[in-house]
């Protein structure tokens, strides 16, 4: 009686019978999450209160929880970068020459400016940070899982704000550093605007954003996605801030854009002419076109038509002095105008750092989803990679919109620059599956 043989297939655990690596069988190979860093880091941005800082020197370099979560993982961010199995990508070089420009344009009138320096490990160490942990669909499944804690623990917190009548968390990190509260309560329509542990309505607004997005593409379960996005909406809602509210209009619109017509591959190119339009004929029609768009899309267009009366002065000021901007201290002569807040991160960077600073920063931004080459090359085996894609970038695109009427630093700096090396990161996995 002859024994029977098992015949094993002749294909190595993690292989396809065709020699190729499935999506679903690299999620499996892809190297362990890392889910301290992830948790330090979304902890010390998002929620401890940037009051709660420690100062070096006087008033000199101070470190944030978000800014020393970022500077204790640098190194050993760098060291993951470093090796042989990762590469760089093009947003790596942009992120480089922001960062180098923003210390170097200071140099000449400043030296090492403290300010600069601070908000450089803020971008560049976010950014690099980003790019090493966040790599592979395990490790944003990963942070997925950690996001929604720290989304849910924001958003709770958010409540407590028109609550209490009052920011709760700002007012609690002033008790504990024993100082005063640095930023007055915020009111729209009566009521006390939601801060949560993000200092001010508008960045917590565009946090909420943000992390709608995320949850609409990087969450598989219909249920849990679409329960996540209307809770990020309850969050947004609270902050009573234009900006926000209108970007998470636009991201509800792309997101039902992109699942109606996924398979036309042109859809992008289609809503990129679409808009072009608009602004055509909005820039032709009208007489006066930005005050018409402040106007018909925001909450208050009286606080909207100031913005613009300080844009205008402001940006006077940087043609002046565009190569190296003014620093930190006062834009100009006028002794109104010159000091007060500029809500516009664009003219804000660029007014302190110079235009090339900005223009870098923004090609730093679009390089991390933006392809010279064919959009058919650039697609990948794996749905969830492509739809993180997809996420991440409307995550940034809506960081640059609303930074045109609000100027963001400490978490929201932060956690922007995280993003951008996540999505450089997503788009470096893509890299590598075509090799």
């Amino acid at each position: 009686m002859t024994a029977r043989r098992t015949i094993r297939p002749l294909v190595a655990s993690g292989a396809s019978r065709d020699g190729f690596v499935s999506a679903s069988e690299n999620e499996n190979i892809s190297e362990k999450p890392r889910a301290f860093p992830m948790w330090l880091l979304l902890t010390g941005i998002l929620l401890i209160p940037a009051g709660l800082n420690v100062h070096l020197s006087g008033e000199g370099l101070k470190f944030t929880p978000g800014r020393a979560a970022i500077a204790l993982l640098l190194l050993p961010a760098l060291s993951v970068l470093l090796r042989a199995s990762r590469r760089i990508v093009a947003s790596d070089i942009f992120a480089f020459l922001t960062s180098a420009w923003m210390v170097g344009s200071r140099i000449p009138d400043d030296g090492l400016n403290p300010s600069a320096v601070a908000a450089v490990i803020e971008l560049f160490g976010g950014y690099i940070v980003g790019r090493a942990y966040f790599y592979g669909p395990r490790a944003l499944k990963e942070f997925l899982r950690i996001f929604k804690v720290v989304t849910f623990l924001v958003i709770m917190i958010a409540v407590l704000d028109p609550l209490f009548g009052q920011n709760v968390a700002q007012t609690i990190a002033a008790m504990i550093a024993q100082t005063p509260v640095s930023i007055s309560n915020q009111y729209r329509f009566g009521i006390v605007r939601a801060a949560s542990t993000i200092e001010m309505a508008e960045l917590y607004g565009t946090f909420c954003c943000a992390a709608a997005s995320i949850f609409l593409f990087l969450e598989d379960n219909k249920t849990r996605k679409f329960g996540w996005a209307g809770f990020c909406l309850f969050g947004c809602i609270l902050a009573l801030s234009s900006g926000p509210l209108l970007a998470f209009t636009i991201i509800i619109f792309f997101t039902a854009y992109d699942y109606l017509f996924k398979r036309f591959s042109k859809r992008w190119k289609l809503v990129n002419a679409l808009l072009a339009l608009f602004l055509l004929i909005v820039f032709f029609v009208v007489d006066r076109p930005l005050p018409w768009l402040i106007s018909h899309m925001t909450l208050d267009p009286e606080t909207g038509f100031f913005r613009l009366y300080v844009f205008d002065y402001v940006a006077q000021q940087i043609s002046m002095s565009p190569l190296v901007g003014y620093g930190f201290g006062a834009v100009g002569d006028d002794e109104f105008l010159g000091t007060t807040t500029v809500d516009n991160v664009w003219l804000v960077c660029a007014a302190r750092y110079g235009i090339p600073m900005i223009v870098f920063f923004l090609f730093a931004n679009l390089a991390t989803f933006a392809s010279l080459g064919s959009a058919r090359g650039n697609r990948s085996n794996s749905p969830f990679m492509m739809s993180a894609g997809t996420g991440l970038t409307q995550v940034i695109v809506a960081f640059m919109l609303v930074g045109l009427t609000v100027h963001f630093w400490n978490a929201m700096w932060q956690f922007w620059a995280v993003c951008i090396g996540i999505r450089g990161s997503i788009k470096e996995w893509h890299a590598q599956q075509k090799t």
